[in-house]
């Protein structure tokens, strides 16, 4: 240990030397490393909704809500699908499966509303998928 301290005392310059070019390198590379600052730590989540003016909660449980949980329902890598009918609104919510790509969960999320489109009625606005958002985005 007396070796590493009077050898670290003796060529100072060149311990003060490596330490400079450590940090510079270090520095270097921490700028270019692909690091996010608030991870996601929430599972994929896709959120579509349908607006359906002049409708009770019923009607838009019964006309809306129900084709649209049948026709995304089976979609592999859902983990959960909740839904919320209000007055003239329709809420569903897919949770998916940690680790799923979820531009992929999307892709296939919004070709199962083309399909149960036709069967929505007519002065239903077009069901749309919420944009993504991250989990952390509520605390900030």
């Amino acid at each position: 240990m007396r070796w590493v301290v009077s050898s670290s005392l003796k060529f100072r310059y060149l311990v003060i030397g490596l330490a400079a070019a450590l940090v510079f390198f270090g520095t270097a590379e921490l700028r270019d490393q692909k690091v996010d600052v608030f991870p996601e730590f929430a599972p994929p989540i896709v959120t579509v909704q349908t607006a359906a003016l002049g409708l009770t909660a019923e009607e838009v449980e019964s006309l809306i809500s129900v084709p649209l949980e049948d026709a995304l329902n089976g979609i592999p890598g859902v983990d959960t699908i909740r839904s919320s009918s209000v007055p003239q609104l329709n809420n569903v919510e897919l949770r998916f499966k940690r680790g799923t790509d979820v531009f992929k969960d999307r892709q296939l999320v919004s070709e199962r509303m083309q399909t149960v489109l036709p069967t929505l009625p007519t002065w239903a606005a077009p069901p749309i998928m919420m944009p993504q958002v991250s989990s952390t985005s509520r605390i900030m």
